[in-house]
């Protein structure tokens, strides 16, 4: 069991640090962690995005969201508009200004993700992606077996 106990800190540290690489990048680029996830999710939506997509994507509280959305609009990256689907919520749609940041910053984190991923090479990429989604899985399932 002390294995089992060893590894799963080891792995908690590993993931903390990964979440830490990635919220002094957004720093760097004059974001908080939580910006980025928010750019994000503008970035992949394609055209309208909701917030209670990023909130649920991201598992991130709507008022957090609500607070960076007020921060974007004030630099005029997003307006929100009445969802046509539903008066009640709000579509974020990104400005030319905003597009024009949302798309740099983007590129830039992709770019340097690339790099990690190419120094990686294929096979431990592939290796990576494949523990962690079977991790998720076992993590899921063992979540089912446990007494509520």
């Amino acid at each position: 069991m002390k294995t089992s106990l060893e590894q799963i800190k080891l792995y908690t540290t590993l993931w903390r640090e990964t979440t830490s690489l990635y919220e002094d990048w957004a720093k760097r680029h004059g974001l908080s962690y939580y910006e980025l996830l928010v750019i994000l999710s503008l970035s992949e939506s394609e055209g309208i995005c909701k917030q209670k997509d990023i909130c649920r994507d991201w598992v991130l509280p709507k008022q957090t969201v609500n607070t960076i959305l007020k921060h974007f609009m004030e630099r005029s990256w997003v307006t929100l508009v009445p969802s046509e689907e539903d008066r009640r919520n709000k579509d974020i749609l990104l400005t030319d200004a905003g597009n024009e940041f949302v798309q740099i910053a983007v590129n830039e984190l992709q770019a340097h993700e690339c790099a990690v991923w190419n120094s990686l090479g294929q096979e431990k990429s592939r290796a990576l992606i494949e523990i962690t989604a079977l991790y998720n899985k076992l993590f899921k399932e063992a979540d089912t077996d446990e007494p509520t």
